[in-house]
């Protein structure tokens, strides 16, 4: 198991939707002797893909479910959000950022009403038109932003604007890879930011710098993102980008108890099947691995490009 409350767990137990155990196959087997054997298999809270926007290169909801994640922020027009959620596999919980124009007014070319009320609240914005805004709303509003230029006019209209963004919530997209240059602006700016890994990101000096990160997904494999922010020369532990896959993704988006696998939270899982797990350090130089279990840190898969990446098991 991989969970942070007990990171010698090997056996979890649920109830009612959440988690009702966590600790060894011995007290797992004397609550429930018939209790499913993992032979070995890995479970982790499932991945959150944290900006998805549905366009013709977009997965469906089911291809989303099965490549290991449990949550989607997802982002375009109301009505092809409900088609997303309609496809859904009942698991995979779909949070939407419908689309908002430079007026200012929502997109409502949805006939199920239920798509509305799921999603209020929420907005997406692409930046010119956020730029275009004569007045910010007060609703959490993701900005789509996709090159330097456009993200130092938002950042500076934030500036202008901080308290109001903070509070509700502001994040923003960004689909590009990021010049080092931003980095102090990103930590104080207060507002969650979600990228990709597969592209030349400084990851480390961003978390250094106190941003908030979450990860968006170009690779199949979400674990392939995660050796990304891994592996490089400004790449982080392999902890703190599992934790940008799952926790900060719910952060995010307003929920910070979710990402976890401890007692009372959200039973959202995915069981895997790996080669070995162990605790990684990141360094621009050398990869760090230990195996050594006194370190009371959680192992996870071993990342080096070299290894199988691992596979999702249905349960």
């Amino acid at each position: 198991m991989y969970s942070s409350v007990d990171p010698f767990a090997t056996a979890l137990g649920t109830a009612g939707g959440t988690v009702s155990f966590i600790g060894s196959d011995e007290a797992a087997l004397a609550l429930d002797p018939q209790a499913s054997d993992l032979a070995g298999d890995f479970l982790t809270p499932g991945f959150v893909h944290a900006g998805l926007v549905l366009d013709e290169h977009a997965p469906t909801a089911p291809q989303v479910y099965e490549r290991g994640f449990t949550h989607a922020h997802v982002l375009g027009g109301a009505e092809t959000i409900a088609r997303f959620r309609a496809t859904a596999p009942e698991v995979l919980h779909v949070i939407g950022y419908p689309t908002l124009g430079a007026d200012g007014a929502g997109d409502a070319d949805v006939d199920e009403p239920e798509a509305d009320e799921a999603d209020a609240g929420r907005a997406s914005i692409a930046a010119a038109e956020f730029l275009a805004l004569s007045e910010l709303p007060r609703t959490s509003l993701y900005i789509l932003i996709d090159d330097g230029e456009r993200l130092a006019e938002v950042l500076e209209r934030l500036r202008e604007n901080a308290a109001l963004a903070q509070r509700s919530g502001y994040r923003l997209l960004l689909d590009f890879a990021v010049e080092d240059t931003f980095v102090s602006d990103l930590g104080r700016s207060g507002v969650a930011i979600t990228l990709d890994p597969a592209r030349p990101q400084p990851l480390a000096q961003l978390l250094s710098a106190g941003a908030q990160v979450s990860l968006s997904y170009s690779e199949e494999s979400p674990w392939a993102s995660v050796r990304d922010a891994v592996i490089g020369e400004n790449g982080i532990g392999a902890r703190a980008a599992f934790n940008a896959a799952t926790r900060f993704a719910h952060r995010a988006a307003g929920n910070p108890e979710g990402g976890v696998l401890a007692p009372g939270a959200v039973a959202d899982f995915v069981r895997w099947q790996v080669e070995r797990l162990v605790v990684q350090v990141a360094d621009p130089r050398v990869a760090a691995w230990s195996t050594d279990p006194r370190s009371g840190t959680p192992g996870l898969p071993e990342l080096s490009p070299d290894v199988p990446l691992p596979t999702r098991v249905v349960l």
